[in-house]
């Protein structure tokens, strides 16, 4: 007896995971270049250990050993706020063109399902991933010492609590009201935000860091959308239906043990 024809074997959302960082590599160099880059500058941020010790005992007991001393623990902080700064600054050519080719072929039933837009989307979650890890840690970080030539700038990114959440946030505003793309902006990140709610109100996830991703991606589309609508996530007039995204993230962790409700309170507008 003949046997029927054997079913393709189905790709794992692991897999596709795999697809979507080669797609990344392949098509959009520059933004997979400032995910290392980012990565890089978070792991300086972990490795440093701070200068308070030195600067008290300069100051408490002053001499050139001390002081020396000092010097040579502030220079680190100095050049790697400065650092953090310009990778902040270099955001802003990255966000609107991830949005801009998301927003080109918006089509419901295919956009986050292809390795194009999975991974344009994965990608605009990593970056705003590792913003959310440097506004976690940037407090580690000490901030007498600022470079003169850029200090009133960088002083006034740095007064923000999320300074580096603000700049994506801000980049991605920016684009949607300067190139009148509000309406679409809006539809495109409530798609993704619904097709990775959907994976895990269902539990379609085949593995923890499918899981881990879609958490992202909902995440950074409900902080995108309620920074870029003129109403907010929380009105009636929304697509998103944020208590429903509070109670299916609530459990997660996502950066530094903070919980992804946590996340989403903390990064929305605040309310007036």
């Amino acid at each position: 007896m003949l046997a029927g024809p054997r079913e393709a074997p189905k790709t794992t959302n692991r897999q596709r995971d795999i697809r979507n960082v080669e797609y990344i590599q392949v098509n959009y160099p520059e933004g997979y270049n400032m995910l290392l880059v980012g990565h890089e500058l978070i792991q300086s941020i972990r490795r440093y250990d701070g200068a308070s010790d030195e600067i008290r005992t300069a100051i408490s007991q002053p001499s050139s050993e001390n002081e020396e001393a000092a010097w040579r623990k502030i220079c680190p902080s100095a050049q790697l706020l400065r650092k953090c700064y310009e990778y902040a600054q270099s955001i802003d050519r990255i966000i609107p063109s991830i949005l801009e080719e998301l927003c080109s072929q918006v089509n419901e039933n295919d956009l986050g399902r292809t390795d194009r837009n999975r991974g344009l989307a994965r990608l605009l979650a990593d970056l705003m991933q590792t913003a959310f890890t440097f506004d976690a840690l940037k407090e580690s970080i000490a901030r007498s010492v600022i470079p003169q030539d850029v200090s009133n700038h960088m002083s006034l990114f740095y007064a923000y609590h999320n300074p580096m959440a603000k700049a994506v946030v801000d980049s991605a505003s920016n684009f949607a009201k300067e190139s009148h793309t509000e309406a679409l902006v809006l539809n495109t990140v409530s798609t993704l935000a619904a097709g990775s709610f959907n994976t895990l109100k269902q539990s379609k996830a085949d593995s923890s860091e499918s899981e881990q991703l879609c958490v992202f991606v909902l995440v950074t589309c409900c902080v995108l959308y309620d920074w870029i609508s003129a109403d907010g996530i929380n009105s009636p007039q929304s697509t998103i239906d944020i208590k429903a995204v509070t109670g299916v993230v609530s459990g997660y962790k996502l950066v530094e043990s903070t919980s992804a409700d946590n996340i989403l309170q903390t990064n929305f507008k605040p309310r007036r």
